[in-house]
């Protein structure tokens, strides 16, 4: 299958640190697991204007809807941890498990979800106590989290079940799971909450669901080791992180056919985009960046110099 292939074009933007207050908007909120730290892009200025230092090599990152919290999963600690945005500091850590990796926050910042890899569970917790309330068995190793936009669903991708689970956020009960492709590990939902876009990682593809059904309408064959999804431009297209080759594909969601592949870093992982529906933000382990995409060029615009291993797996933007 032939794509067309988008080159780089880039400018590199040099890390650069202040001490006081940040003022401007939006921000980016990159998890970098490898030197424990969260590094604070200021998206206009287009360079890193903080770095928090996060203990338990932090990996899921879901920014509140006020955006004045960011819930940080930290494996290595055992739970996560809320990272104030006024003060750039970490003001609480979490104890919830051993496996704490996806998290995500619902749309009135009132709960907390943590996907526990090794106990097969998704912790729910209260955003304002700190304490787990509910805790859910799914699939197994559960990772990639996402709440629909009316607050009243959470889909939970099964890694090693090679399913995706569907909860109901009144009841907190599983009332739905759907088998997809090989290692399902990053989703996301589109913004009328019909629509779940699933990176498989093994499979090298793409399931679509239909959200109230939950079921599969199509496959879409990207490139290797695919790992998170993103949308852009009213939700007419989507980016898929592909880990092996440092690409991201790019698929028109009407058609559900590929686009092309860009070229950004090596091992991209996480991706999210910008509040301006234009821009598509991707977090690049190995070369310690993040790459900014033009959804409507399909260009790689800037690259912005992070920490060691970016990894920012989750919605990772805030007010």
């Amino acid at each position: 299958m032939f794509f067309k292939k988008y080159p780089v074009v880039v400018a590199l933007a040099a890390t650069t640190f202040f001490c006081t207050p940040l003022m401007a908007s939006p921000f980016a909120y990159i998890t970098n697991q490898l030197d424990d730290s969260v590094s604070i892009i200021d998206t206009q200025q287009a360079k890193v204007v903080g770095s928090v230092h996060v203990q338990g090599k932090p990996a899921g990152v879901a920014v509140s809807p006020l955006g004045d919290k960011v819930y940080i999963s930290t494996p290595e600690a055992h739970g996560f941890a809320v990272l104030d945005t006024q003060k750039q500091a970490v003001t609480h850590t979490v104890p919830v498990s051993e496996g704490a990796l996806g998290i995500a926050v619902s749309t009135e910042g009132k709960h907390i979800y943590v996907a526990d890899w090794y106990n097969n569970n998704v912790d729910v917790v209260d955003a304002q106590s700190l304490k787990v309330i509910k805790t859910i068995a799914v699939g197994k190793s559960p990772s990639g989290l996402v709440v629909s936009p009316d607050n009243h669903w959470l889909y939970v991708a099964n890694r090693l079940s090679n399913s995706v689970s569907k909860i109901n956020l009144d009841s907190l009960i599983v009332v739905k799971t759907t088998f997809v492709g090989a290692h399902p590990f990053g989703l996301t939902i589109d913004s009328t909450g019909q629509r779940i876009y699933v990176a498989n990682v093994q499979s090298d593809d793409v399931s679509v669901l239909e959200t109230r059904s939950l079921q599969n309408i199509a496959t879409i064959k990207v490139s290797t080791l695919p790992y998170a999804t993103a949308l852009a431009l009213n939700d007419s297209r989507l980016f898929v992180t592909n880990q092996d080759d440092g690409s991201v594909s790019v698929i028109d969601t009407q058609t559900l056919k590929n686009l092309g592949l860009i070229e950004v870093g090596t091992k991209p992982e996480g991706i999210n985009t910008h509040p301006d529906d234009r821009h598509v933000y991707v977090a690049n382990w190995f070369d310690n960046t993040v790459s900014v995409i033009d959804a409507k060029t399909l260009k790689v615009v800037n690259t912005i110099k992070t920490g060691k291993g970016s990894r920012a797996f989750g919605q990772f933007f805030g007010k």
